[in-house]
């Protein structure tokens, strides 16, 4: 198959689950996600959740910075 046929399945599969996490999120249905194994006897804090969000989205919060001088 060619790239652009495999590229379009994948995007499809991809709205498929993104169309049934709306729908569980809309019907309340949806289960919280339970940290196990490896992660199970680890406490995250909140300053741990930012530290991490501002390290993956490290550009946004630079415009962010920018935006507020």
């Amino acid at each position: 198959m060619s790239y652009a046929i495999i590229r379009i399945q994948a995007i499809q599969k991809e709205l498929e689950l993104l169309q049934k996490n709306l729908a569980d999120e809309l019907q309340g249905t949806q289960k919280p996600t339970q940290l196990q194994g490896l992660w199970k006897d680890i406490d995250i804090s909140d300053d741990d959740i930012e530290e991490a969000q501002q390290a993956v989205f490290r550009t946004a919060y630079e415009k962010e910075d920018v935006i507020e001088s």
